[in-house]
């Protein structure tokens, strides 16, 4: 498995550093968990007007249409053969962390060929 970073060379945002630190490690962990073996998981920092966006993408089975309202609630995991592997919390705690920070965590897109979570976290 590979992780390609693309990143703006400096971003300053005031916020806790040890949640966003646990947010990013949440959602890295969740994507290289789901990549297909020799897959990439690719991470993006972006600034727009208003925010920091941060995108992690995965190479994974994607989310089937009817969870993806579910994979953000403590304790859901989607894959029955995963759950010895985690609690799922993960998103849910991203998830938090984001609000807490102003923003938002979202399932930006999802298909068979992988996942693309987003945050987006004001300025």
């Amino acid at each position: 498995m590979a992780l390609q970073a693309t990143a703006i060379s400096d971003l300053p945002f005031v916020g806790d550093e040890d949640l966003l630190r646990r947010m990013l490690l949440n959602l890295l962990q969740n994507a290289v968990q789901h990549t297909r073996p020799r897959g990439t998981v690719e991470v993006m920092l972006e600034e727009t007007l208003s925010a920091a966006v941060i995108t992690v993408s995965d190479q994974g089975p994607g989310v089937p249409e009817a969870d993806r309202d579910r994979i953000f609630a403590r304790f859901f995991q989607l894959d029955a053969a995963r759950r010895r592997s985690g609690a799922g919390l993960g998103l849910p705690i991203s998830r938090w962390i984001a609000e807490a920070h102003g923003g938002q965590l979202e399932l930006q897109a999802s298909s068979p060929s992988g996942s693309t979570f987003a945050v987006t976290l004001p300025k």
